[in-house]
């Protein structure tokens, strides 16, 4: 079972770094790491992950994997990050990375013309932790040299639940995580009911407070509206997944399918409306109707997008947008 919550965890994040904007990676990098890159300007790419080694007993050639290494860019400015995601501690895990590390930046190294000289830049580490975690704010690799030189190679940690919903705003793409705050006192909790319903309430309140942190994000211009879709896609399987299996707790998943529903209302809302203004500022005197029935298309269309990503019914998407379902399949 461990292993199994481990692995979803590992691809759910993945996932939604993978189908977020550049906006809201470029805000996660910014809170994980204390940047400064501006969001609307700020490129983002997705690094290779997989790389080949001989592995020095055998002689085989074998693969490492590491989760996410992702550069951003704007201007001069330019820096790459290595992110690895851990439910829980491990001791050789920094090992890891700094194998890692060291893969990515050989992908891009650099070597004069004549080949005296060689460099290779390492990507900026971080390991988030999911739940509670033992780990120290830092692990330290002492790197010793021939001539007594060193490098001491740091690796920070950032610990989700040891922060509170409101300051993982600044970093938009883990508040659907934070409903694991639970995990470990209901499955000591076993078979007591009493219990049970104090920590459904406390699920409930969690999921209403991440819900309207995702909406001042969206609102602040952290996370797109397509971001706010996903993202309470994602909190919804989490907690179909993590709590879904426990008596009580089918109150908590009527609200969260509530709160879902109207976020995803609210994007709609708001994109026609930014499509009327827009539609209005480029229509002129005779041909204002035109700029906003225009405008009004756009917004339909994005807000069609959103709903789409989210995993909503088409029969929804039809309801709120009046779009055809081949107009629909065709975003």
């Amino acid at each position: 079972m461990a292993r199994r919550t481990a692995k979803l965890f590992d691809l759910m994040i993945k996932n939604t770094l993978k189908e977020a904007s550049s906006v809201a990676i470029t805000h996660l990098i910014n809170g994980l790491y204390k940047k400064n890159y501006p969001l609307d300007s700020t490129q983002t790419t997705f690094e290779p992950t997989e790389f080949v080694k001989e592995n020095p007993e055998s002689g085989q050639l074998e693969s490492i994997i590491s989760d996410m290494v992702i550069t951003l860019s704007c201007g001069e400015q330019k820096d790459t990050f290595l992110i690895e995601a851990q439910i829980s501690d491990n001791a050789n895990l920094v090992l890891r990375i700094f194998n890692y590390s060291v893969f990515a930046a050989l992908e891009k190294k650099f070597i004069s013309k004549d080949g005296s000289y060689m460099r290779i830049d390492m990507p900026s580490p971080v390991v988030i932790y999911w739940e509670t975690s033992k780990t120290k704010d830092f692990v330290t690799i002492e790197i010793n040299f021939p001539g007594k030189k060193k490098v001491v190679y740091k690796v920070p940690t950032f610990k989700v639940l040891e922060h509170s919903i409101s300051e993982l705003g600044n970093i938009a793409l883990l508040l659907p995580f934070y409903i694991l705050k639970i995990r470990a006192e209901l499955k000591k909790s076993g078979a007591n009911s009493e219990k049970r319903q104090e920590l459904a309430k406390r699920l409930e309140g969690y999921l209403v407070e991440i819900s309207e942190e995702l909406k001042n994000c969206h609102a602040n211009n952290y996370i797109t509206e397509r971001d706010l879709a996903i993202l309470m896609d994602k909190l919804s399987k989490l907690n179909s997944e993590l709590y879904g299996r426990y008596k009580g707790f089918s109150e908590v998943d009527m609200r969260l399918e509530k709160l879902a529903e109207s976020k995803v209302a609210k994007a709609y809302d708001e994109a026609v409306a930014r499509g009327e203004a827009r539609g209005e500022a480029r229509g002129e005197a005779k041909g204002e109707a035109k700029g906003i029935s225009k405008g009004i298309a756009q917004g339909l269309l994005k807000a069609a997008k959103a709903m789409k990503a989210s995993g909503e019914a088409m029969s929804k998407i039809m309801r709120y947008t009046g779009l055809s379902r081949r107009e629909i399949m065709a975003l």
